[in-house]
């Protein structure tokens, strides 16, 4: 049986009403509507979505990771900073034109920077101008996948639903961003497929605009109200396209997030911590994103900072053993020598790059409370009835019904550790 798996950034189970998303409301109504398990990762989640596995399984975490520190002589401070003892011309150039950039008093034209850097380079695994990393510190992170998930062996021996439909003579077919620009015209871009005679068996469709109205506004139905109204126009164009192609019972659509949207109440500040842990010593590498801070470096320059981070409220560092029960690779490579995770509700705010305004609603949390942060999950009643075992689902329940609607199997992995038993 075809399947259209419609990924919604953001979508929390606290914005679906009759009120606020009539057409998803109705289309659920005989199937399963819910929230499903946090899963504290970041570029990870969809690796999870499409592979059934864990991320300490396949691997993937966040979207960058250290590049391997070469052997030889320390780089002076400016081949440091334009990564001239390892890149070239081109790529020097762009650091330059990103260290000028993020001279600039906004923190919209700074981002714009980067971001029409980052298309001008965009030609492999090295991410040109990635928006978290400091000039500084460009030439220490690679991209985690240096492919779309959708490409041949992207996660290397660990399988996705696409390898598996492309080694069963199976297809698909993806409609997302930069392939399409905005949300509003991904069901114009679908309908051109399907009247090109295009069926595949697997649709993978993504829509991105309510995850950035959500960080600037928080989990509140009633600022979000226009951005649900249209998406809900977006999800019934796309929806009964679909149907007019397949038959109204020829294809399952499955609509589900990556994550919510936590209300933000507070900033906390690990420039100080950061700033004492480089007089320890040289040779520290961080990379801070909104809910977490992961560190490399000389044992001195990390008890330093650990040691700061200690007496942030809002903060808690995450061993070995929590990171095992969170399901997150416990490799220092993927989520650092050292790793602090906020507490829901908290974001590392001012950073190198956010200094004019904190966000109202985040994600990325490894504990997750509240009902706005979850993420969620809607289906019709056939593909429901393939979720194996019983609420609460995680992303894996998702791929293992997914998986077994394609007919490529129904089996479902291991259910993970308790992490609250750890990090409570």
């Amino acid at each position: 049986m075809p399947v259209a798996l419609l990924l919604v950034d953001a979508l929390s189970p606290v914005y679906v009403s009759r009120a606020t998303l009539p057409v998803l409301w109705e289309f659920v109504r005989d199937g399963y509507a819910g929230p499903l398990q946090n899963l504290y990762a970041f570029r990870g989640i969809e690796a999870t979505l499409f592979s059934g596995r864990t991320p300490a399984e396949h691997g993937v975490w966040a979207e960058y990771r250290p590049t391997p520190v070469q052997p030889g002589p320390a780089a002076g401070p400016l081949a440091r900073l334009t990564g001239a003892d390892k890149a070239g011309a081109l790529e020097r150039s762009a650091r330059l034109a990103i260290l000028a950039g993020d001279l600039l008093p906004s923190d919209r034209l700074r981002l714009d920077v980067r971001y029409v850097i980052d298309r001008a380079m965009r030609r492999g695994g090295t991410p040109a101008a990635g928006n978290l990393i400091p000039p500084a510190l460009l030439g220490a992170f690679r991209r985690s996948i240096p492919a779309p998930i959708w490409a041949p062996d992207s996660l290397g021996a660990v399988p996705t639903l696409f390898d598996e439909l492309h080694a069963e003579g199976g297809s698909f077919a993806t409609i997302l961003h930069p392939a399409v620009r905005d949300d509003p015209d991904i069901p114009a871009r679908l309908a051109a497929h399907l009247r090109a005679g295009e069926r595949p068996d697997l649709w993978f469709i993504k829509f991105n605009a309510l995850d950035a109205l959500g960080h600037r506004h928080g989990p509140s139905v009633a600022a979000l109200g226009p951005g649900l109204a249209r998406l809900d126009r977006q999800l019934a164009a796309a929806i009964a396209e679909l149907q007019a192609a397949y038959g109204r019972r020829g294809i399952d659509v499955v609509i589900v997030s990556d994550h919510g949207m936590s209300a933000v109440a507070r900033g906390v500040d690990v420039r100080p911590a950061l700033a004492a842990a480089g007089r320890a010593g040289p040779g520290l590498r961080f990379f801070v994103d909104s809910t977490s801070l992961r560190a490399w470096g000389p044992p001195a320059s990390l008890a330093a900072l650990a040691e700061e981070l200690e007496r942030l409220p809002g903060l808690r560092l995450l061993d070995t053993a929590a990171r095992r029960a969170l399901g997150i690779p416990a490799d220092p490579e993927a989520t650092g020598e050292l790793l602090a995770s906020a507490d829901e509700g908290c974001v590392l705010f001012p950073d190198f790059f956010r200094r004019e305004r904190r966000a109202s609603g985040m994600h990325g949390y490894a504990l997750v409370r509240s009902d706005a942060g979850l993420p969620y999950l809607a289906t019709g009643p056939d593909m429901a009835a393939l979720l194996p075992g019983h609420p609460p689902y995680d992303h894996r329940s998702v791929w293992a019904a997914v998986r077994a609607r394609l007919g490529l199997g129904r089996a479902s992995p291991p259910a993970p550790a308790p992490a609250e038993a750890v990090l409570a």
